[in-house]
């Protein structure tokens, strides 16, 4: 028994002295995270403000932008894109009287990255998204990843939409979901909007306090606190906060009254809902009423809320001159739908990524058309420059594509798309128009490659029959992954070659 205690005491203490210096270590890494703040780039900061100073529209016809989008709405969660049970007959309407995309993707399977790229233009590596998603700097989780070295918030050196848009005499306005950082000086009128309504993060997280610009007006005083996060309305915080229940009227309304507001100007409107996002509530006046259960719920109160901006557009004199987009920031969750899709939000087969995408312009896209172009929600920051006549920044890579001609009359843009995991930086999966690979989906921890038939469900591997087809996209898709490895953050020189990044 001596000898035990002994042997414990020698091997013990270096223990006990090793965790101790590991844990000063991780106190002091904290410190000196706090006091410096996320990291900026001077450099592409400065590019940034020297383009956007000079950025200027050289098309005459200037139009409005109405952006809706939703948070984890699935390929199959709409009655136009085959869901027998949710009735969604406003968004419909809209794909009636425009496109629909059936090849639309978000550029990430989770929310956080996907939301940086329709802003940026940027793939999830480029704005420092590639980590999963951003929680509050005062999470526990928002905490270890500034000590890990991760970002948790948008870097102040990208451009955005709304930047560029109100350079150029736009009113940018955004309601809803912001989760691109947190902290001061890293909300949504810090990054191009002039004004902004709705919480900072996903509808789960703590504390979901609801602004108005940087002023708090219903503050969350649920009994939460380091750790606590809402996954189920079945079982809430317990205490005072924002009615969920009134949350997706509360945005359609304040977007009404920007509408309602507005001039001669053109403007910008961002309307990125919380739902149907967990935990999943439903306005009470309508609840109980889908034959979808509360998930339909969910969905047709945003159906709802659609045709109450479509209406409040046509009421105003506005709807001719509006381009307006409807999409979602990545695949369902489980309580969604994904249609014949395989996957589900998280993950990069077709069910995480692929999304619906409704896009109506009356006299520029074509009504009741529908396309099988490939595309993503990288594509609409370039695809409104390009309507604009305004030229890109040329000290980064843009990696979506002006859509323009695809929303004209289905012209198919890319030959290629990369699908980027929830937690990885490389791109983990390629496919053109026919077929698609997945890059190293496990087998006892060794790589093995599955080649699909983009119309199939991801099940059935064929690269024994379509072995160029296989060499060719993984020769790219190797391609891409050393690319992104060498210049994760896209940098460009000033004589347009790759630079890499520090």
């Amino acid at each position: 028994m001596k000898s035990i205690r002994t042997a414990a005491l020698v091997f013990g203490f270096p223990i006990i002295v090793l965790l101790s210096v590991t844990l000063l270590v991780l106190v002091f890494r904290y410190i000196y995270i706090e006091m410096r703040g996320p990291v900026v780039d001077e450099v592409h900061l400065a590019a940034k403000q020297t383009y956007l100073e000079k950025v200027e529209a050289t098309k005459p016809e200037k139009f409005n932008i109405v952006l809706i989008f939703f948070d984890d709405l699935g390929w199959g969660d709409l009655s136009s894109y085959g869901n027998p049970f949710i009735m969604t007959p406003n968004i419909d309407s809209l794909a009636d009287e425009g496109l629909r995309m059936t090849n639309f993707y978000s550029a990430s399977p989770v929310c956080t990255p996907s939301r940086a790229s329709i802003l940026t233009g940027r793939y999830p590596p480029r704005t420092r998204t590639d980590k999963h998603v951003f929680f509050n700097d005062d999470h526990v989780v928002g905490v270890g990843r500034r000590m890990m070295g991760y970002a948790n918030a948008l870097p102040k050196e990208e451009i955005t939409l709304p930047e560029v848009l109100g350079k150029v005499g736009y009113r940018t306005h955004m309601v809803g979901k912001w989760h691109l950082g947190s902290r001061e000086g890293y909300h949504p009128t810090d990054f191009g909007f002039d004004d902004w309504f709705g919480v900072l993060y996903s509808n789960d997280m703590y504390p979901l306090d609801l602004y108005d610009n940087d002023k708090i007006i219903i503050e969350d005083q649920r009994e939460g606190g380091f750790f606590s996060a809402e996954r189920d309305e079945l079982h809430p915080l317990a205490g005072e906060g924002i009615d969920q229940t009134e949350l997706t009227e509360m945005y359609t309304d304040e977007a009404v009254e920007f509408l309602e507001a507005q001039g001669a100007e053109p403007f910008f409107l961002y309307l990125a809902h919380s739902l149907p996002h967990v935990p999943h509530y439903a306005s009470k006046a309508f609840a109980g009423n889908s034959k979808g259960g509360t998930y339909g719920d969910v969905v047709e109160d945003l159906d709802r809320s659609t045709g109450k901006i479509m209406q409040a557009l046509n009421r105003l004199g506005l709807d001719d001159n509006t381009l307006v987009i409807v999409t979602s920031d990545n695949g369902a969750d489980y309580n969604g739908s994904a249609g014949s899709l395989r996957g589900r939000k998280s993950e990069i087969l077709e069910g995480g990524q692929r999304v619906p995408m409704i896009v109506r312009w009356p006299g520029r896209v074509p009504a009741g058309s529908v396309t099988d172009a490939m595309a993503m929600n990288t594509d609409i920051l370039p695809t409104v420059l390009d309507l604009l006549g305004i030229a890109p920044p040329d000290d980064r890579i843009i990696d979506g594509k002006s859509i323009a001609s695809t929303l004209a009359n289905g012209t198919r843009e890319h030959e290629l798309l990369y699908y980027f995991p929830t937690t990885k930086t490389l791109p983990g999966a390629i496919r053109d128009q026919d077929f698609k690979l997945n890059w190293a989906t496990g087998n006892g921890g060794r790589d093995r490659e599955h080649l699909s038939r983009t119309s199939g469900v991801e099940a059935h591997e064929v690269s024994n029959l379509y072995p160029e087809v296989f060499d060719r996209l993984k020769s790219q898709l190797a391609k891409m992954r050393d690319e992104i490895e060498l210049n994760p953050r896209g940098w460009v020189t000033a004589y347009g070659e790759s630079q890499e990044d520090d």
